[in-house]
């Protein structure tokens, strides 16, 4: 009974230590799972503060590696099919506000830099905002070939190069179809020429379409000296069925130094409407560049011909004339006269004309002024003329003779030395009037000397009214001699008033050299024509002619004016042009309307008129 009742107690207690147990087991079991829970919280809390960092840190890159990207320049042209000559616009773009400018420095010298615009763009999309600015650099280049444009800096950016090809320029584009919508042709009028001698060179540019920025350049022609001839000439021409606006320029080239001479090619660049752009857009452009050059010329320049004499004027024509004002044959002895020398010569430069030698005359004094340089544009190129005026005052009467004068030139037309000269010229000098009257003494009156001081003083104040009286009496002499001269011209004056249609007495400078016109006349001679023509002009009239152009301004008679014209066509013909069978048509009538014409004009003016230069 007792061991029973032991055995139940030990069993309880094993019940109890199990339960006890149990419960301890289960108790850490729930403070391992609540432990290891903890643990497990901690650590999720750390790994989502490490992904919040590492996400905060990614989108950090993410952002600076995407505004890397997104900062980009980029250069780009708006056509590859490039001529040399034509312009094309390079585009330099950047997507940010930046500062900086390109630098247009790292752009080849072969390009010529034009133009450069700035743009600049905003855009805001879904509440982004972004920039957008660029350069539009227009460029052109005469060079040929592969050419490279390198990269160019903006700022801390650079672009990528870009490779071009541009082609060789012809003489004409092709648009629509149209082979020759526009082309160039020029041309020399002599391709051997001696040094200093003129070159004409025209320029013909032919267009069928309209331009838009047209430019011709300027011929260039090395060692020479070139200018322009007058203003363009526009002109319409129909071409195989094809009408053209032909725009004609023309230059006078002067070659400096002999040997071979080549004239470069002159280029013109437009922009024309574009038949193979198909654009709904109206507002966009739809012009495209165009360029085409002249062909070269090639020149042979030959120096100067040893037998030729200097100063060396290659020319076509030179004529030396001269005038004097008043025209008389008659000088008087401290009276100036004005002496007009003129020279002019076709087919130089004014700078090209020497001054004029003069030759020393005993008994002469010159006293030149400022010489006068001019020049004309006509069918033959340029017209120089050299004026020189002179006061010609003679120191002594008698007769004296100014010798001819001459000066040497080398006709191109010819191949040949030649002169032109001005005769020479006798004048009878006369003495002054002053000189005439104090040449005639008078005799003086003297008392006799007395031994008194009384009749001393008598015969003092008798000898200085003597004196005072042959003074009066020279006076009056000079005085009626003026009013005398002063009537005559006025005289003169009042005749020629009277009868305006009465013919001028003709001068014996003047009667030798319409005697020299009318052999010219008769020979049917041009040249020597329009030279003896000027030269007996001069001889009427105080105007400045100096060639048929000039004459004809003061003529009315429209038959006399194609005369005028027919000897000037004649004389600077070409020799494949000139007509042989040449005959002058002036006669008698002809020259008399000349004189009159000219001489009219001076009947006009005051005949006492000082001469220009005193």
């Amino acid at each position: 009974m007792i061991q029973a009742v032991y055995c139940e107690e030990k069993c309880i207690a094993n019940i109890s230590v199990e339960a006890e147990n149990k419960k301890k087991r289960r108790f850490g079991k729930t403070m391992n799972i609540k432990t290891n829970n903890l643990n497990h919280s901690i650590s999720r809390g750390s790994f989502l503060i490490t992904n919040k960092i590492a996400l905060l840190f990614l989108c950090v890159l993410t952002y600076l590696f995407s505004n890397a990207l997104r900062a980009e320049l980029t250069q780009s042209i708006d056509r590859t099919n490039i001529h040399a000559g034509e312009t094309f616009v390079l585009t330099l773009q950047i997507n940010e506000e930046i500062d900086e400018q390109p630098d247009l420095s790292l752009i080849p010298k072969e390009f010529t830099v034009l133009s450069n615009s700035q743009y600049q763009q905003s855009s805001y999309v879904n509440g982004r905002g972004s920039t957008v600015k660029g350069w539009k650099i227009k460029l052109s280049t005469l060079k040929t070939g592969n050419i490279t444009i390198p990269s160019i800096a903006v700022g801390h950016l650079k672009s990528t190069p870009i490779k071009l090809f541009i082609k060789d320029t012809s003489d004409r584009v092709t648009l629509g179809g149209q082979k020759k919508a526009i082309f160039l042709e020029s041309e020399v009028d002599n391709k051997s020429v001696y040094v200093q001698q003129q070159i004409i060179y025209t320029v013909r540019l032919f267009r069928a379409v309209n331009t838009h920025y047209a430019r011709l350049s300027e011929p260039y022609a090395g060692d020479s000296i070139i200018e322009k001839l007058g203003e363009d000439v526009q002109y319409n021409k129909t071409i195989d069925n094809t009408r053209y606006l032909v725009t004609e320029r023309r230059y006078a080239i002067f070659p400096q130094n002999s040997g071979s001479l080549k004239i470069d090619s002159v280029n013109f660049t437009a922009d024309v409407n574009d038949p193979n752009q198909r654009n709904r857009n109206r507002f966009l452009n739809t012009t495209r560049p165009i360029s085409v050059n002249s062909k070269e010329k090639m020149i042979t320049v030959k120096p100067q011909p040893a037998k030729s004499s200097n100063p060396w004027i290659p020319a076509k024509s030179v004529v030396l004339a001269d005038k004097w004002t008043p025209q008389t044959q008659e000088l008087t002895v401290g009276e100036p006269i004005t002496w007009t020398l003129l020279l002019t010569a076709q087919g130089l430069s004014e700078a090209q004309l020497p001054a004029i030698e003069l030759p020393k005359v005993a008994g002469l004094q010159w006293y030149p002024d400022t010489p006068q340089k001019e020049r004309q544009v006509n069918e033959n190129g340029l017209l120089a003329q050299r004026i020189e005026k002179l006061a010609v005052i003679p120191s002594k009467e008698g007769t004296l003779t100014i010798p001819e004068i001459k000066v040497s030139w080398w006709d191109v037309k010819t191949d040949s030395q030649k002169t032109a000269s001005i005769p020479a010229r006798t004048f009878n000098v006369k003495a002054s009037i002053q000189d005439v009257s104090t040449s005639n003494k008078i005799p003086t009156m003297i008392s006799p000397v007395n031994s008194t001081q009384n009749q001393g003083n008598n015969s003092n104040i008798s000898l200085w009214q003597n004196i005072s009286g042959a003074l009066f009496i020279l006076w009056l002499i000079t005085l009626t001699a003026y009013f005398f001269k002063s009537g005559s011209s006025q005289n003169i004056k009042n005749k020629n008033m009277k009868n305006p249609n009465k013919e001028t007495p003709i001068s014996l400078n003047e009667k030798s050299s319409l005697s020299s016109l009318n052999k010219s006349i008769k020979s049917n001679n041009a040249n020597d024509i329009e030279k003896d023509l000027i030269v007996w002009i001069n001889c009427l009239s105080d105007k400045n002619i100096f060639s048929i152009g000039d004459l004809l301004k003061s003529i009315s008679d429209s038959n006399l004016k194609q005369k005028l014209n027919d000897i000037e066509q004649q004389r600077y013909a070409k020799k494949g042009n000139a007509n042989s069978d040449y005959q002058c048509n002036l006669n008698k009538d002809d020259l008399s309307h000349i004189r009159h014409s000219l001489t009219s004009s001076v009947n006009k003016s005051d005949s006492s008129e000082i001469p220009s230069l005193y």
